[in-house]
């Protein structure tokens, strides 16, 4: 399994907006069938997109034009992730609401709509749509290919990344089936920490993401310069 993405997946696990939805749903009549069907849609659409991206980019073959390729993708990734890393940082980028704002039950604008008066089908494909590839998803399956992995290690490993990846919802749902009386204080927690520390939080994790995919896609393209 590579470590590259296990990493990405743990810090794709925290995204601000997938977050604010299971908080919604979890506030709903009906949690454990709502956060449920939001889970599945997102694992469902996640695992389709990276098995399939794995199989079209069959890492088992690596040729130079495919690793030049892929180092390119890093250096690329790295350097957008630097320059959102300053603008939000700086608040010149991303969300300028107020703390009281961002602590409220369900968001504003047509998502919070959505979520007032959430159903299962709305549920679902909010789970579908949320879980599409971004930056972090793509460096991802970067990592795997860089493995130069077998058809099964492969989908083994998008598997893996994919779990990571949701695993916020995952543990919601296994606690409001578990613990169903006290999974709201520990979301509640776990939320208001992120609200006070978001700024630095999200500045930081961006930071060192993408220093780490710049570094690594300019050193690799160095290296087959001068090599």
């Amino acid at each position: 399994m590579s470590p590259e993405a296990l990493v990405l997946g743990l810090l794709s696990a925290v995204r601000a907006t997938p977050l604010a939805i299971v908080y919604a749903l979890l506030l709903s009549p009906h949690p454990r069938r709502l956060v449920g069907a939001y889970t599945i849609a997102g694992l469902a659409v996640s695992l389709v997109l990276g098995l399939a991206a794995v199989a079209v980019f069959d890492g088992s073959s690596q040729t130079t034009e495919q690793t030049t390729g892929r180092y390119v993708v890093d250096l690329v990734l790295g350097l957008g992730a630097l320059v959102y890393a300053v603008g939000y940082g700086s608040g010149r980028l991303g969300n300028r609401k107020p703390a009281d704002a961002e602590r409220k039950p369900v968001p504003d604008g047509r998502l919070g709509e959505m979520l007032r008066t959430p159903t299962t089908s709305a549920a679902a494909s909010a789970g579908g749509i949320t879980n599409l590839p971004g930056l972090f998803y793509i460096a991802g399956l970067v990592a795997i290919l860089e493995t130069n992995p077998s058809p099964v290690n492969g989908a083994f490993q998008v598997v893996v990344y994919n779990a990571l990846r949701l695993a916020m919802p995952i543990a919601a749902l296994v606690l409001v089936t578990l613990r169903p009386q006290g999974t709201r204080q520990i979301v509640d927690a776990v939320r208001d920490f992120g609200v006070r520390n978001k700024r630095v939080l999200v500045t930081g994790l961006l930071l060192v993401v993408g220093l780490y995919l710049a570094g690594k896609g300019l050193g690799g393209l160095l290296e087959r310069v001068t090599g």
